[in-house]
């Protein structure tokens, strides 16, 4: 089989694969001596919410497309026709994203594209589901994101998909989860193989622990902070940071963190911090209400200290065991205290815990409305923590220090008297 290049990155692809591994590029696909494009999901530059996916009709007749409220209508696609071979011109026969009426459940025990078996399932989501599966070749042990087969008709969902990888795909940081792979099979299944990451949500540890120790917190939003970092370096806004996309993993005594999730990524290109082409309709927002920054709510660029104020909210909840908002009896007053309200001290909401004031100091310039009033970057947010730990790290010493004189002095003060009545 001829060697094939990804035509974006020039990645060497892997045998029969369909989409680079490395930015998530479409492969051309070998058919006699022609190269074909696959299908694929193109997002027009000009508009605010990309076209639908070309979906062939099971009688293989006009092409639907489908948007993300369902609705379905034909769509004008140009057949490609290659250049003449031999006299003769060829046309190779379309290939179709149609997929096989399935249950994801059914697919524990299938080889995909005869690289990764599917092997159990970890979790399920409205749009798809993650399998632990491994790799055929290697044996290394991988997540499956598997869309599910309704999903990938929806051309948000799918350009979504392909926004994790390439999005993913650019982070080698050892606190992000790392995509192995990108791909789809003959008869539809999209999927994404990436890292298999050991351990619990920081949900789950929330949910059975209850609050976490200031200390440990600290350590957990520093390395949420340094994978964060390298995504903003590289214009790369995550946009849906809260505890379901925090992996933390126990090594001993210390935690180690991983950040989920880039599917609802937007990436800047180097032009000015520009967005590329949203996923979404103009007016739309995207991410969880809870943790959303003022200026996602309203809609307006976006840039990495959005993610810093999602990142203060989870704070919140880890330190305290709520958010900010815990009395909001509506939707509507969760935005107003995103947008006007201000944050009151983690501290302030549990007296009981003797948050220090050095952690109250972090939190609060996380979650200031205005961003020119959080941390600049990501880095730092992880000096500002820094700062706060070794505080924190002090204070038992100076404690101690300070019980040490007093005993000292108490002696001195006996030992005194002491020989002042002796020499009398």
């Amino acid at each position: 089989m001829a060697t094939r290049q990804c035509p974006q990155c020039k990645t060497t692809a892997e045998p029969g694969a369909r989409f680079c591994g490395v930015c998530g590029a479409p492969i051309p696909v070998v058919s006699g001596n022609l190269e074909r494009p696959l299908d694929r999901v193109a997002i027009d530059p000009t508009s605010a919410q990309p076209p639908g996916v070309r979906v062939m009709s099971p009688a293989g007749g006009v092409p639907l497309a489908k948007s993300s409220a369902g609705r379905s209508g034909p769509i004008g696609v140009r057949p490609v026709t290659p250049p003449p071979i031999a006299v003769r011109p060829v046309t190779p026969s379309p290939i179709t994203t149609t997929p096989r009426p399935t249950s994801l459940d059914s697919l524990v025990g299938r080889a995909l594209n005869n690289r990764y078996r599917v092997e159990r399932k970890i979790g399920e989501g409205g749009f798809g589901a993650v399998f632990e599966g491994k790799q055929l070749a290697t044996g290394r042990p991988v997540a499956l994101k598997i869309l599910h087969p309704h999903s990938v008709a929806d051309s948000t969902v799918v350009a979504r998909f392909r926004r994790e990888a390439e999005a993913c795909s650019q982070l080698r940081n050892p606190h992000t989860v790392t995509i192995y792979d990108f791909d789809q099979t003959e008869d539809g299944v999209l999927y994404l193989a990436m890292e298999l990451v050991r351990g619990e949500s920081l949900q789950e540890i929330q949910h059975r622990d209850g609050v976490i120790e200031p200390s440990r917190a600290l350590c957990i939003l520093d390395q949420v902070a340094e994978a964060l970092g390298e995504a903003h370096d590289k214009g790369i806004v995550h946009r849906d940071m809260k505890p379901e996309n925090i992996m933390v993993e126990r090594r001993g005594e210390a935690d180690f963190v991983k950040v989920l999730d880039f599917g609802i990524a937007k990436i800047l290109s180097g032009d000015g911090n520009k967005a590329i082409p949203a996923l979404t309709a103009i007016g739309q927002t995207v991410g969880t209400l809870e943790f959303m920054s003022p200026e996602q709510l309203r809609g307006k660029p976006l840039d990495g200290r959005s993610d810093i104020y999602a990142l203060g909210m989870v704070a919140y909840e880890m330190l305290t065991g709520q958010l900010p908002f815990k009395g909001a009896k509506s939707t509507t007053e969760v935005i107003q205290f995103h947008l006007q309200d201000a944050a009151p001290a983690p501290s302030s909401l549990r007296p009981d815990l003797a948050i220090p004031a050095a952690v109250d100091e972090v939190v609060l310039k996380m979650v200031a409305k205005g961003r020119n009033d959080r941390h600049e970057s990501a880095a730092t947010l992880r000096l500002h923590i820094a700062d706060a730990l070794a505080t924190m790290d002090a204070a038992p010493v100076r404690r101690e220090a300070k019980r040490v004189v007093t005993v000292v002095g108490a002696i001195l003060v006996v030992v005194g008297t002491a020989i002042y009545l002796l020499s009398r």
